[in-house]
Parts: structure tokens; sequence; C-alpha cells
């Protein structure tokens, strides 16, 4: 007992002591718990210390526990806090356990349970963009043709999202909108063809299946979910279903409801109580995060909500600075903001990094501050839906990339009545490129070299998108760009994101083995980017780019969840904050009445709360600054700042006056637990800088027919060990029956198809009959396992785990595909092996089988040998975090998808 006692003394009180509210939610064993935390409340200290509670005073199993985050960037700032907690505290052997718990997204849990217990361990996931494009490829075969077609397609995908996340029924559909149902199985079942799911309809599933049989979730005691004031009706029907037997622990602030506009609800979070009558509501007011004016400056904006609540209290005893600047257009106060940052900088008070700038829209109020930075060399990273296109570089292959339709034309922006067409497309992006890279200058025969590039494309010079983009990227001298230079970082790391739209599209068009026909792929093309990606594409995440210090630019609703040193909120007003667009009406497909349209078309009251957000983001000086010009104009002050903040706390600043210096102290880098899947050090491994294209920057590879074969394969193995064991199948009826059920490629033509699928089932048929022995052995199939390794955490799938009298054995399954060597294949067994053994699985064998032959070889997992294997493993992370991307070539340049622009190669 005494044990115990110090236990919990140490979680109440460790690293810093929690304030009675806090430590009230930790220890509370209600069922149902509702904190309302307002903003730099230290919700993710409290949520953390809760699920540290549980586990080492209560003593629940980790598996027990579900906690659900908004992003994964915050999954792994409370993964952090938990381990380090958990270790501290005296529970070294509970540690190697906390792969069992699951920490992320709803989503993520969603297509875990999907995989798990209900078919789908083969499906892909669409995100947003992507989904997009697939519904561009296939909207004219679901009736969205016509005028204005790819704004058929947003209102479709836009309407699709509210019926599902608002669970309007089926039967409501059919009588009510019978035209939208079949068009909304229609697309349904084109995903299911392509083996696809989204988010929003996986969520929807998961709700259908659980309904039938809960008890999949049976072992889930305890349930916590972040940010609830963000959720929708289908996230709270499945909150409740996942809760229905075990606790659940919900922490939320109505006043940061940011998110109507896709459907977050902020009544979830009032109605909780009323679901559950014997509800605990606590209240955490404290703000840990601002000093004392920025807070009582938010407590006072936050009256003029229609609901109100607490107001915050600071813990912090310094005053801090609030401060209003009126400058005479965009411009000036774009170089006012500069030079405030330069003298920061230049006084050393202060990073790039924790400096940021917050708009209501980037695409309106963005330009000025891009074209000054630009000017002077200030570091800068954009968010939001428009950030990618406003940079020049971006612009350049943008524009070259629709220049290869000889239809094309192109407008900076949608609303523009001038356009660009034809040979001056070509030479507007060479100007683009000349003023976004000033300092790496393009050839002088440039535009000869497109001429050709553009010739090439469309005589069948090349095999896929991407393949033009790298060769574009090589006629722009993109090699001549210093990865080490941070504005060059910025530009690269964006070419990367760049990339990604590529493949969105070219994923889409390629889907089912669809041939390629150039005249109609870079038309597609044009019409995407120009209809879509223009203003929906965003910069890298600044979570991808940690490594770079630069001033942040974003939107208010990128910006939620972080914190700055020094915040600027420009532009503040009238129609830019809070928006012209506020309460615009929206087209839907459905009828209104179906749903509550206001709260998806926005009013005042989300406006101010967006503001609130924007406020709170200030840790220790906030300023917010206007201007009186605007073209032809002058603006009103935005309504926020002229009538509804307190003016007393505001010290306003005249035309001469700069800002006092923000000294922040040094706190080391940032060391939040970061997560490794083993095939990703194993990437950094053969070679740091090819990680750095593809796992930090995102650079994309090439679409083949061949695509997905290695994970097909796999699969069927997977689904033959079940048929083995769960209907005693023999390994040879189950091997061919799981491939004619389930081999699929998913960019294959039907002939190459064929042939693929019967080579398969016949080289996994010859694997039966030699290792069936091994086959009715199969413990476990493509079996999850996390375990921590020095300040991370390693995350894998073990093919199949073997059992015998003695002990388990990992074996890894290895395909003709997979372009690792036979070292790295073991690395990969011997870190699985060790990570079993962490938690306690007597695995002491393990072996790789090579599809191909049938053969199969031993890996040695002797304790030295694992030992040493973990040393590299962490030698790898320890490079990773300290951002050593050193490039390594040699043999790997032979395999490397990036070998054509990479400036560092082997040449042989």
């Amino acid at each position: 007992m005494m044990q115990q006692n110090q236990i919990l003394e140490d979680i109440l009180n460790n690293p810093h002591k929690l304030s009675d509210s806090q430590k009230d939610a930790v220890v509370s064993d209600n069922q149902h718990v509702r904190i309302i935390a307002g903003a730099g409340a230290g919700k993710t200290e409290t949520l953390t210390r809760k699920i540290v509670y549980l586990l080492l005073y209560k003593e629940v199993p980790p598996s027990s526990i579900v906690a659900f985050t908004f992003t994964e960037k915050a999954a792994q700032s409370m993964k952090t806090r938990i381990y380090d907690r958990v270790k501290a505290f005296g529970g070294e052997e509970i540690c190697a356990h906390l792969g069992e718990m699951f920490v992320g997204t709803i989503h993520a849990y969603c297509s875990l349970l999907l995989e798990d217990f209900y078919g789908y361990g083969d499906y892909g996931t669409l995100d947003e963009n992507q989904e997009m494009a697939f519904i561009m490829r296939y909207g004219w075969s679901l009736n969205l043709g016509g005028k204005g077609y790819a704004s058929n397609c947003r209102q479709f995908l836009d309407t699709l999202n509210v019926v599902y996340g608002e669970l309007i029924p089926e039967n409501v559909l059919k009588k009510r909108s019978p035209d939208f149902l079949q068009k909304m199985k229609g697309y349904e079942d084109l995903l299911n063809q392509n083996k696809l799911l989204t988010f929003n309809l996986m969520i929807n599933i998961a709700i259908e299946e659980l309904s039938k049989n809960p008890s999949k979730l049976e072992n889930v005691k305890h349930l916590i979910v972040d940010e609830y004031q963000d959720i929708n009706r289908a996230q709270e029907q499945l909150i409740q279903l996942i809760g229905d037997n075990s606790n659940i622990f919900i922490v939320g602030d109505p006043r940061q409801t940011i998110y109507q506009w896709r459907g977050s609800d902020e009544r979830c979070f009032e109605e909780f109580e009323v679901k559950y009558p014997d509800t605990k509501t606590i209240k955490i007011t404290e703000n840990r995060r601002s000093t004392k004016l920025i807070i009582e400056l938010a407590n006072n904006f936050s009256d003029n909500f229609e609901s109100t609540y607490p107001h915050m209290s600071p813990t912090r005893k310094e005053d801090g600075h609030v401060f209003l600047k009126t400058l005479e257009d965009e411009r000036q106060e774009a170089e006012w903001i500069a030079d405030q940052i330069e003298t920061h900088i230049n006084e050393g008070s202060c990073k790039y990094s924790d400096i940021g700038i917050l708009c209501r829209s980037v695409n309106t109020t963005g330009p000025a501050f891009i074209d000054v930075f630009r000017e002077r060399r200030i570091p800068l990273m954009i968010g939001g839906k428009v950030g990618l296109f406003r940079r020049d570089e971006i612009k350049c292959v943008g524009k070259l990339f629709t220049w290869l339709y000889d239809d094309a034309f192109w407008k900076d922006n949608k609303y523009s009545k001038e356009s660009i067409e034809g040979e001056d497309i070509l030479f507007s992006a060479l100007d683009d490129w000349a003023e976004g890279v000033p300092d790496v200058p393009l050839p002088d025969n440039i535009a000869e070299s497109l001429l050709q590039w553009k010739e090439s494309v469309l005589k069948g010079g090349f095999n896929t998108f991407i393949d033009i983009f790298y060769s574009l990227l090589n006629l722009l001298n993109y090699k001549k760009l210093n990865p080490d230079d941070p504005n060059h970082a910025v530009i690269m790391a964006n070419m990367g994101r760049f990339s990604s739209l590529i493949t969105d599209y070219e994923y889409a068009n390629r889907l089912g083995g669809r041939k390629k026909n150039w005249e109609r792929d870079v038309k597609g093309l044009f019409w995407f980017i120009h209809s879509y990606a223009t203003s929906s594409y965003e910069e890298q995440p600044a979570d991808d780019l940690e490594s770079i210090d630069a001033v942040q630019l974003t939107t208010v609703h990128q910006a939620k969840g972080l914190e700055w040193a020094l915040v600027f909120i420009p532009a503040l007003v009238n129609k830019r904050f809070p928006s012209i667009m506020t309460g615009r009406t929206r087209n839907w497909d459905i009828p209104k009445d179906l749903f509550d349209y206001d709260r998806y078309e926005g009013d005042i009251d989300s406006e101010r709360k967006l503001f609130y957000v924007a406020l709170t983001r200030a840790k220790n000086t906030l300023v917010l600054s206007k201007f009186t010009r605007l073209k032809n104009s002058e603006p009103n002050a935005s309504e926020f700042v002229k009538e509804e903040l307190d003016h007393s706390l505001i010290e306003s600043l005249s035309s001469r006056d700069y800002l006092p210096l923000c000294n922040v102290p040094d706190e080391g880098e940032n060391e939040d637990l970061q997560t490794f899947a083993t095939n990703e050090l194993i990437t950094y491994g053969q070679c740091p800088y090819m990680y750095r294209l593809n796992n930090v920057w995102g650079y994309k590879t090439s679409v083949k027919e061949l695509i997905g074969y290695g994970n097909t394969l796999h699969f069927c193995l997977r689904r033959s060990a079940e048929l083995i064991r769960d209907k005693g199948m023999s390994p040879v009826s189950a091997v061919a029956t799981s491939v004619d059920e389930n081999f699929f490629l998913p960019y294959a033509s039907p002939k190459m198809f064929e042939k693929l699928k019967e080579g398969a089932k016949k080289r996994l048929i010859q694997f039966a009959k030699k290792h069936s022995d091994d086959m009715v052995r199969i413990k476990e199939v493509e079996s999850r396992i996390e375990f921590p390794m020095q300040k991370a955490t390693v995350v894998g799938r073990v093919d199949v785990i073997l059992h015998d009298d003695q002990g388990l054995e990992v074996r890894d399954y290895k395909t003709s595909d997979v372009v690792i060597s036979d070292e790295e294949a073991a690395l990969q067994v011997q870190l699985y092996t060790a990570g079993l053994q962490k938690i306690g699985e007597p695995a002491d064998k393990g072996s790789i089988s090579y599809l191909e032959n049938a053969s199969t070889s031993d890996v040695d997992v002797s304790l030295p040998t694992l030992e040493n294997k973990e040393n590299i493993a962490e030698s790898y992370i320890d490079g990773i975090t300290k951002r050593d991307f050193t490039p390594c070539p040699g043999e790997i340049c032979k395999k490397c998808n990036y070998v054509n622009i990479c400036k560092y190669k082997r040449n042989e």
C-alpha cells in the first residue's frame, strides 16, 4: 500500500504539481467524466497523468485503454509523456507493453478495427485530395458531368461527407433525394471494386459492424477522447458504441469549436451529460501558456460568445505584451512585421520558429508577406489550403504541367478575369522560377529545353507523370539547390509536396490498369490542377519540417493546438476577419432540411471563436495589426478590434515604434517520442538522404503495374493461415482459395493481372506444399508489434509467428518486388524478435521465406546478435532525431527511386 501511495504522489506532483482541478480529473473513478479545459490549460498533461494513473495506480492492462487525439502530432506528444512518466515512476516493465494501448486519431482506430475484424486488411485509404482525384476520374460515370464538372464533383463530395457525418439514413435519402442516393451507392461500389476506403466511410462502416457485434471491443475498459467539441455525430455514435461497456473520459472546450464547416458539432460536448446523467463535469481554468495580459484580453473577448464559460486564470507571473499597430496598406504591414522579426533574430532573442503569423485566410493575406519575406530572405513556412501555390517556384512547375495541354490557360486565382494562354504560360513560369529561386539561375537555353520536354511528353517519351516531373526538375537546375540552406530546404520540401499532387492524380487515373493516353491524361491533369489543386493543396506540413527554422505563416485553423512566443495577427479589417464568406450560402445535393446546414455555412459566433483561438496561441507577446487602405478602398477595422476587444489592455504603437524584444530561452530540440516503422529504419540505413526525400519530404514514386504485388501475396498468405486455423483447410487448399478470392493489383491491366495471379498461385501452392508443416504451426499473422527503443517507439508487422513446444519463431516473407538485401530483411526479423522478447514472449528463432523459390533461411537471433542489431537501429534513430541526412551513395543508387534527382548519386 505504501508503494501505491508513493506512486499516486508521484503521478500527481511530478515532474510538476497538478492543480486541484487537474488532480480531481486524474483520480476520478466515475464512469463518465467531462473536462472543460480552456486554452493552455495543460489538458495534454492531464490526459497523460490520467493514463499513467490507470496503468500504474489502478494497474489496468495497456490493451484496455483507447485514447483518441485530434491529430497524429498530438498522439506523439501524448505517447512521449506517457512513456516518460511510466518509466520515471518505476514502470519499466509496463513500458514494453505500451504498444498494446491505442493512442491516435479516430480514423486510425477505425482503420485497425476494419482490418482486424471485418475483412478490410487489403484496403487502402484515400485522404481528401486523393478522394477528389478519384471522384474526378469516375465522376462522369456517376452522372456528375456537364458544366462545372469539378464544382459538381466538389459539391458531391461535400454532400457525401454531410450524409456520413450526420448519419442521414438511406431510407430518408431514398424518399427525399433518390438521385443522390443512387450516385452515393454507385460511388461506394467503385470504392469497393478498387479496395479503397475514405475517412468518413470507414467510420460509418465501423458503426454498422459494431452495432451488430459490439463484443469485438469487450477488452476496451477506458475510452479517453481529446478535443471532444470537434467531433461530428457519426464520431459521437462510434464513441458511444466503443464506450458502452467502458469508462468514458472526454476533454474539450466549446470556445474553441472552429471546424463547424466540416461537421464538428459542439452540441455533442454539451449533450454528453444528457446522454450520461451520471457524468461528472470538472472545469480546469488555469492557463499555463500565456502571460497575464493575453489571458485577460482573451477572457474579455470570450464574453461576446453566445454561450459563455468560466474565464481562464493565469499561472505565469509575467504581464506580457499586447500591441495594436495601424499601417497604411498590406505591403507596409508586411514590411513592418518583417522589420520586427529581423530585429528579434539579429539580437538573438528568439528563433524564426518561435514566431507565428496567423491569418484568417492565407489566400487573401499571405501574398504581401510571401513577397516581402522572399525579398529579405526570411525563411517562411506557409500553412492553409492555398499555401502550396502561393510559392513562385510551385506556380512555375504548376504552370509548366498545365502548359502540356494545348488549350491550357492559367489564372492566379479562380476569381481573376485575366488569364495567361499558350506560350505565355511558359515564359510566365520561367519568371516565377526566377522570383522564387533567385540564387539558382536557369540555364540559358531553358525555353528551348522545355519545348523539347513538352514534345517528348506528348510523344510518349515518359512512362509516368512522376518521371516527367523529375525530368522537369533537372531542367530547372533542381540539383543545384542546397538541402542544408533553410530557404532551399523549404523549396525542396514543397517540390516533394507537388509530387503528391502529381501522384494523387495519376494513381486515380491509372486505377484498373487504365492505359496511358497522354493527350487525355495531360488534359485531365490540367483540369485537376486548375479547378481543384491550386486552391486545395497545402505546403509540406510544418510538423514534417521540424529541422527547418522558419517563421510560420498559417491560417488560424491550421494553428489550432500550436503555440508561439511571438504571434502576429495581421489584416484585422472588415471582410478579412471576420471573413467575407461568413454565412454565405453553399449548394448541396440533398434538401437542406435534412441537416443543420447553418453550421456548415458559418456565422459570426464561429468567427469569434476562431479569433479567440488566434489570441490564445501567443505565449509572451501578441501583436494585432490592421491597415487603412486596400487598393482603392478604405476598409474599416474588424468589428472584433473595433468593438469587442478591451483596448485598455492593448498598447497602440506609432509608426516609428519597435516591439520590445521577446526573449525566448532555448528549450533544446523537440523531444517528442517519434515512431518509426522498421522499414523506415532500413531506408535510413541504406541512405539518409534517400530517407529525407522519401520519409521527410514525401517525394513519390512512379505508378507501376506491379505496385502492390508483395502486399497482395502477404495478404493471401495471411488469409490462408486464417483458413487453416479457423476452417481446418489443408495448406494447399487454403492458399488456392485465398488467391482466388483475394489476389488484387490496382494498376495491372486485365491481361497482366491474370498472368500475375496465375503465377502467384503457382508459387504459393509450391510454397505451401514444401512448408505445410510450418503453415499449420502459425500462431499469428500480420501481428502488429510496438516496442520502445531509445527516444522512440519502433512499430511493424510480423508476417507470421510460428509456435512449437520450444517457443516462437518470427518469420518474414520476402517477395521479388522488395528492394532490401538479405541482411536488411534479417535486421527486420531481429528487431521483431527483440521486440517480442521485451514484452515477455518466448521468441527464440527467426527465419526468412523467399516466396519466389519456396526456400527458407534461418536468421541469427542469439542475444549478442540482437543486442548488436538494436545498437544499429538506435544509431539510425539517433541520426534521424539529430536531422543527420548525410548522403551515402553506393550500391543503393541502383535501386533508389530518386536517383534521377539526386545530386549525390554515384556515377558508374
